[in-house]
């Protein structure tokens, strides 16, 4: 038990630091609000105790009745709990304004470090789990705001606290033992039901993941058409519905958990008020106190109350903050210690990288948590300039071939060599600024479509002169001088209504424009001419010398008599390269893998 305690006070230690030096570093000036709503927050009490005390015994006791005095304290209740109500307010509302603009950042850092994760992770059920759970961490506590809520309510409850504490003790000692009996006992249930809010977090977390998905599915465009070509909402709904009641049920079995408690807190606490108004009543009744004192006495004394109580949830709302926010710091720090390792071990890209060789050697993988080999003892070499053509049935290996040149993934066994040296000794930022890759399931994104070529290059002249020559040889010039704004035109209609929803085919022809434009010395192209037409193909492959010229080129199409313009042509099947040369030596393998998918195919065209 010592030793659960002592890691909670380390977690909120942990956590109170890291976003007290963040909000410092990022807004100096919200302590001042913090400090300025701990006074605000420690003086209210008073303004109602001592204001209430003199106002009803100057009107209570008719043989020394000042009508000033009456006003006095009047003036001094209203407009003290104005003052302090705006004051209170403006501070609180800056604070929250602060919070706000840490919530965006904290935001912001989240997604970079998502970013930067291993890609394997992307697909990785536990790994989402702990970003749904970073996420939410913001929600459910409050962020900076709810961990700064905790201290002042400790702060300036233990301020008015002792305040009040002479005020009781100097009527009745008897008043302190209902007043601890209550503290124990509310104490006792908030430890209870912080823990349960603490297990229920995790549960809820993995949960909403879920759900979120299922509602995605109904709101993203990406999935738009095949739910209602084949009527799919229903069954979204009904996964979605049967979700939403696991978590109802949830949520009502946690509240059932928590009211067993909460109700011995709420009746303890209730016989606790009944005692003091009758030892107060009793005092009032002997003339030993005023009733302007009873008034002031049964405020401080439910103010004491109230004080001890806001401590003890203070810290336990502090130690919930921090048991949530931890997910978050968590999480955090794998990606940063992954950064870490990466950048001790990074080495800089060797000088002839824009002349590189490529070499898989013995490079064996299977994805995380599985058995199955994807690919099995693969051996090649890609040479500085080769134009490569990857050919095989659908889940040969392909793919994940050049996933694994990518680095998307580390290989299971063997390695990966760029002029000699393993591909993981180089940081990852510098070793992908020499790929340009066009992916099978690319994405284009709602900017406009210089912004979707050019991406974080700045928009001079130049940019814009270069990615207009790409879309000329590409074919997508006729397109885009057709649109109003040209270049400049938005893609899609997520945020502007006049923006345009590119065909299949000009999609495809964006991501490979994208690509050339990166200008990287080795252009990977996955399928890039799928959607297009055959004469739109065959304008791509007639200027793909011009397109790519002495780069390094690797190709994967299911359509072989593309792979004639390729120098060389490697064949996988089961994971395995089985053939591997031109396209004249492949086809003078009668029974070779190449010779007859080749046929195959080339029959239905004759």
């Amino acid at each position: 038990m010592f030793k659960n305690a002592k890691n909670q006070i380390w977690d909120i230690a942990g956590c109170t630091r890291y976003f007290f030096v963040f909000a410092w570093k990022e807004i100096p000036s919200y302590f001042a609000y913090v400090i300025a709503g701990i006074v605000l927050k420690s003086i209210q009490p008073f303004i109602a105790i001592l204001g209430t005390r003199y106002l009803i015994d100057e009107i209570a006791y008719a043989g020394r009745r000042d009508i000033r005095v009456i006003l006095f304290w009047l003036g001094f209740i209203c407009i003290g709990t104005w003052i302090h109500g705006v004051s209170y307010k403006f501070v609180t509302e800056r604070q929250y304004h602060c919070n706000d603009l840490f919530y965006r950042i904290i935001n912001v850092k989240l997604s970079m470090r998502t970013m930067k994760m291993k890609f394997e992770y992307t697909e990785n059920a536990k790994m989402l789990d702990k970003i749904k759970r970073a996420e939410n961490s913001f929600d459910n506590t409050g962020l900076v705001q709810g961990l700064t809520d905790g201290f002042v309510n400790v702060i300036s409850s233990f301020i008015v606290l002792s305040g009040v504490f002479y005020l009781v003790i100097r009527c009745s000692v008897m008043l302190l033992i209902p007043i601890f009996i209550s503290f124990i006992v509310s104490t006792m249930v908030s430890m209870k039901t912080t823990k349960i809010d603490e297990q229920y977090y995790k549960i809820y977390s993995d949960q909403m993941r879920e759900q979120d998905y299922y509602m995605r599915n109904l709101t993203d465009g990406r999935y738009a058409k095949d739910i209602r070509i084949y009527d799919a909402s229903r069954m979204i709904l009904n996964n979605q519905e049967v979700m939403g009641e696991k978590i109802y049920q949830t949520a009502k079995k946690t509240n059932l958990r928590k009211w067993k408690f909460s109700r011995f807190d709420l009746m303890v606490t209730e016989f606790s008020n009944i005692f003091v108004y009758m030892v107060l009543g009793v005092e009032t009744l002997l003339a030993n106190i005023t009733i302007g004192e009873f008034s002031s006495l049964i405020q401080s004394v439910l103010e004491f109350k109230n004080s001890m109580i806001t401590i003890s949830d203070g810290i336990f709302q502090l130690r919930y903050n921090a048991s949530v926010l931890k997910h978050f710091l968590e999480y955090m720090d794998l990606v940063d210690k992954e950064e870490d390792r990466e950048e001790e071990a990074a080495l800089p890209l060797p000088k002839n990288a824009d002349a590189p060789t490529i070499e898989f050697c013995n490079v064996s993988f299977k994805y995380p948590n599985t058995d199955i080999y994807i690919l099995k003892n693969v051996s090649i070499t890609i040479h500085s300039g080769d134009h490569l053509s990857i050919v095989g049935k659908n889940g040969a290996g392909k793919t994940t071939f050049i996933k694994l040149l990518c680095r998307l993934y580390e290989v299971t066994e063997g390695e990966i060599l760029l002029n000699g040296i393993n591909i993981n000794r180089f940081q990852f930022k510098e070793y992908i600024k020499m790929l340009s890759v066009v992916f099978q399931d690319y994405k284009l994104m709602a900017f406009s479509i210089l912004e979707n070529i050019a991406l974080e290059q700045c928009m001079d002249r130049g940019v814009r002169e270069r990615a207009n020559e790409l879309c000329k040889l590409i074919g997508l010039d006729e397109w885009v001088l057709s649109l109003e704004k040209k270049e400049d035109t938005n893609l899609y209609k997520m945020f502007d209504k006049a923006g345009v929803e590119p065909s299949g085919g000009q999609a495809q022809k964006l991501a490979i424009v994208r690509a050339l434009f990166k200008d990287a010395p080795v252009v990977i192209l996955d399928e890039p001419t799928a959607a297009l037409d055959p004469v739109a193909e065959s304008e791509i492959y007639r200027h793909f010398d011009t397109l790519v010229g002495g780069k390094t080129a690797v190709y994967i199409s299911h359509r072989l008599s593309s792979c004639r313009f390729c120098d060389r042509i490697i064949v996988f099947e089961g994971g395995r390269i089985i053939e591997d040369g031109s396209h004249e030596q492949l086809m003078s393998i009668p029974d070779g893998f190449y010779a007859k998918m080749y046929r195959t195919q080339a029959k239905h065209y004759n």
